[in-house]
């Protein structure tokens, strides 16, 4: 398949990168949002792809690294797309499903800041 590349969303370090069961390839960057500290989580990507170091500060729009396979182990044998998740605070959650609706408030919705305008 066509190679995608993922670009990063925000300034800041890349804090992890390493492989996770369920996500593949699992980037994660350390990020300031509106002066909010928060974790940016790529996940499905191919972990070799990734050639920036970790705790090597990435700018936005920053190229990342590709997609995972389509039905790979780095897209846990689903379809080739990207997990993006942004955590509020400075500890790593990789989880990618919450208990409760409350627990949401510890995540932002990422269509606020990649969706654009809906039905332009």
């Amino acid at each position: 398949g066509k190679e995608v590349s993922v670009k990063t969303m925000c300034d800041g370090e890349l804090a992890s990168k390493q492989y996770v069961s369920g996500y593949g390839g699992t980037a994660v960057q350390r990020c300031s949002i509106s002066g909010e500290p928060v974790t940016v989580i790529y996940g499905h990507l191919d972990i070799e792809s990734i050639d920036i170091p970790e705790g090597e500060e990435m700018e936005a729009g920053e190229t990342l690294g590709i997609l995972g396979e389509h039905q790979s182990e780095e897209t846990d044998g689903e379809r080739k797309h990207l997990h993006l998740g942004i955590h509020k605070g400075e500890n790593i959650d990789l989880a990618g499903y919450v208990d409760s609706r409350q627990q949401l408030s510890a995540w932002m919705d990422p269509c606020s800041f990649v969706c654009g305008d809906v039905g332009e």
